[in-house]
């Protein structure tokens, strides 16, 4: 989530049941949010543990897959939860009309397809929804929002694996379509901060500090250019940009000529910078925005290195761009169309500034031992009073920090999650369902509302 966070302290291993606020003290983002987290942990464990991984209600089991025509077809309206998150479908939509999923892929015909349903959180901020934000107060934003994110799409499969039937995708579903997707171990980030080197900058804090930033600040490290298959032993092809202010520093497109934006304010971008320029349909697809160099600020105006074009993904009828977000890498060589390669070599420590330095560490998986997914990210707190980094204290196995070689952490998010919904082929008239339902729990009340007697 790219807003203005101070820190993100939700860890599920604590099992920490609530916040208790105390009179006279500081209150934090993070203390508000954390609540809110370990509520949401709960119940969808709850539902989880109650239902199973997917299943709708019998009475109103929504998502229903029909009427294939025209490469096309239609969604039933409903709820069903997945990983115990609602997901709801409030009128009956098609799957080219889907409004969190635009411009999906093209059906072929005579091609089994398995239906299924990806769900995940995406942040929302005024710059997405103008609603949220308070019209009295001028201008600026308050609070943001998260949206459960239900996209029905569609997957053939590959030689050996094909949605033959609902009964052969539910007995491969987590081991091999969902490792399709999304496999278990995308890889993991360790993160340090090293001794600092002498200087004579009187800007610099005390020498005894290892993080030599004047803020305290929230890194995020985020995944630009994904990969899939890359053979262990060979370069990664992602890459990946990072900023101090975890993303958060964005502005509304107003005008757009190839080499000049006009935006909404400006607060918080400066010369010499980059600047990633994207629209929501790339956010809900998953495809990263264009990197570019601000070279100069004026006004509103601001102006580019080189010009733009519109990323050949991007329908004509799509508004592009309509945000820019500001990112901190610097400028060098060794950058892939603005972002820092991803490197997994044990001895490559990759500096990002103030003495944090970073190291991906690829899966031990076998042959296809890395992925790395467009948007997947980690974030860093950087803290003046303790000249370091919060990172991993001790790992799952009880594994205490050790700062010479800091303990690996998997990403942060965007997690998705998967339930199957039928098998479709255009010529079929009525796709098998692969959903699962299940029946409301019984009152003990009669009709007339008494309670019955044992």
């Amino acid at each position: 989530m790219k807003g203005d966070f101070s820190r993100d302290t939700f860890d599920p291993l604590k099992h920490f049941s609530r916040v208790l606020l105390q009179q006279g003290r500081v209150q934090l983002d993070a203390d508000t949010n954390e609540q809110t987290a370990i509520l949401l942990h709960y119940l969808r464990t709850l539902v989880t543990d109650l239902i199973g991984s997917h299943a709708g209600p019998n009475d109103n089991s929504g998502f229903l897959i029909d009427n294939p025509s025209k490469k096309d077809f239609s969604i039933g309206k409903g709820r069903y939860y997945v990983a115990g998150i609602l997901c709801e479908n409030d009128t009956d939509i098609t799957y080219k009309t889907q409004k969190d999923y635009p411009h999906p892929p093209e059906l072929e015909e005579d091609v089994p397809y398995l239906v299924y349903l990806d769900v995940w959180e995406r942040h929302i901020t005024a710059l997405e929804d103008d609603y949220i934000r308070e019209k009295a107060l001028g201008g600026p934003d308050t609070a943001t929002r998260t949206k459960v994110i239900c996209q029905v799409k569609v997957d053939k499969g590959e030689e050996g694996l094909s949605p033959s039937d609902c009964v052969t995708v539910s007995n491969n579903w987590k081991e091999k379509w969902i490792n399709r997707w999304q496999p278990a171990n995308r890889g993991s980030l360790k993160a340090c901060v090293t001794p600092q080197k002498d200087s004579k900058d009187p800007c610099l804090i005390a020498p005894d500090s290892r993080y030599r930033g004047q803020e305290n600040q929230l890194y995020r490290i985020e995944i630009h250019k994904g990969s899939k298959g890359d053979k262990a032993g060979e370069p990664n092809s992602a890459t990946f940009k990072w900023s101090r202010d975890n993303g958060a520093v964005v502005s509304k497109v107003l005008e757009f000529s190839g080499k000049e934006l006009t935006v909404e304010k400006t607060l918080g971008f400066e010369p010499k910078i980059w600047v990633e320029l994207s629209n929501d349909d790339q956010e809900l697809r998953g495809e990263p925005g264009s990197l570019a160099k601000l070279v100069n600020v004026e006004g509103n105006r601001f102006i580019l290195e080189s010009a733009i074009l519109r990323p050949a993904g991007i329908s004509t009828n799509e508004e592009w761009p309509t945000k820019v977000r500001r990112w901190d890498q610097r400028y060098n060589s060794n950058l892939i169309e603005g972002a820092i390669p991803i490197t997994e070599d044990k001895a490559d420590w990759i500096e990002i500034e103030n003495g944090i330095e970073i190291q991906f560490v690829a899966a031990d998986t076998g042959e296809d031992s890395h992925h790395y997914r467009t948007g997947d990210f980690w974030l860093i707190s950087a803290r003046v009073a303790t000249g370091d980094i919060e990172w991993v204290e001790i790992d799952e196995d009880g594994k205490p920090k050790d700062e010479k070689n800091p303990i690996a952490r998997e990403l942060f998010g965007i997690q998705h999650h998967y339930a199957p919904l039928a098998i479709l082929n255009m010529g079929q008239s009525e796709p098998p369902d692969c959903r699962c339902k299940f029946e409301p729990l019984k009152n003990d009340c009669d009709r007339s509302g008494t309670r019955k007697k044992a």
